[in-house]
């Protein structure tokens, strides 16, 4: 029995042990203008960046901005959301990427209500906005991203990705959007976007079967590598619903493995081109349901798909 006794402060300590591990890492952490990365990230105690908070947020967890504060850059390896919409969720860097998602097969990430600011200054000028290298799937929503060499870049080269870009701006950059594999190990990359204005940047939106290459993008190339990259695998972008206005190039498809479908877009007022499709690249159109005007020129589509008997009635009645 004395013996017993005498255990009971070890195990209670062991006890008292368990909880705290267990309870590292909160389903939901906060981060503040005024935080410290010391801090638990807690509402009372939240951190300073999105880097310190992410150690302290469970997998499937969430990172809220508590006030407006400039929160710095991120790698996600894991299922998260970050959401900072009712206030400012700041990401400034300099010369780096600003957000990569390199998670799992099975991860799905959310990034919502964010300012990434690349400067546009500096050498080198900021990589990337948001860069997708491994998830199942990533959302990112009512966000800005700007002055960067490309704006969000899907290229992944552990799994198939889906992307979604959702009612962003995203303006100044060398490449809007670029979708295109990172290697030949995965299946297929795709990414939708839909009520977004992607405006002044050196190309809108390029899709590659061919990856992508390592020079600055120009309007004759748009960030797209060719078919000596070893890299051929079928890359898809679906654009409904955007403004793709007075960038260089509007559209850019290469590769046959490459396939842009548009519908419901203004692709107007291009300087370069509206279209451009190289090396048997597509651009598919979803019919009658684009406005292309005040291009300097443009290669066309050279696919369409016919509306369906409700899109069809839905467009006669505006």
């Amino acid at each position: 029995m004395r013996r017993t006794f005498k255990a009971f402060p070890a195990l209670a300590l062991i006890a008292l042990a368990i909880p705290a591990s267990a309870s590292a890492q909160a389903t939901r952490t906060w981060v503040s203008g005024v935080g410290d990365d010391a801090n638990p990230c807690s509402r009372t105690a939240p951190c300073k960046t999105f880097a310190g908070a992410i150690s302290k947020t469970a997998n499937g967890g969430e990172i809220n901005c508590l006030d407006p504060g400039g929160f710095g850059g991120v790698t996600i390896g894991k299922s998260l959301t970050i959401k900072c919409h009712y206030t400012e969720g700041g990401v400034l860097v300099a010369g780096t990427n600003a957000i990569v998602v390199n998670a799992t097969a099975t991860d799905k990430v959310t990034l919502k209500g964010l300012d990434i600011n690349g400067t546009g200054v500096g050498a080198p000028i900021s990589l990337v906005g948001l860069k997708v290298l491994s998830a199942k799937h990533v959302s990112i929503i009512d966000s800005e991203i700007y002055q960067f060499k490309a704006g969000v870049d899907v290229a992944p080269t552990s799994a198939s990705t889906t992307v979604s870009v959702l009612n962003s701006h995203i303006h100044n950059n060398d490449i809007g959007v670029i979708t295109a594999p990172g290697n030949n190990t995965i299946s297929f990359v795709s990414t939708v976007l839909r009520w977004n204005e992607i405006e002044d940047n050196t190309c809108g939106v390029t899709v590659s079967a061919f990856g992508t290459n390592g020079s600055t993008p120009t309007t004759t190339d748009c960030g797209a590598g060719t078919s000596l990259s070893g890299i051929n695998k079928p890359a898809t972008t679906n654009a409904y619903h955007n403004g793709i206005y007075l960038n260089g190039t509007g559209l850019f498809s290469r590769g046959a493995n490459a396939t842009l479908e548009i519908g419901w877009n203004e692709i107007t007022n291009n300087l370069t081109s509206a279209m451009r499709r190289v090396d048997t690249g597509h651009i598919r159109t979803v019919t009658n349901t684009n406005v292309v005007s005040g291009n300097s020129a443009s290669d066309g589509t050279d696919l369409s798909v016919a509306l369906s008997k409700r899109q069809a009635r839905k467009l006669a009645r505006r």
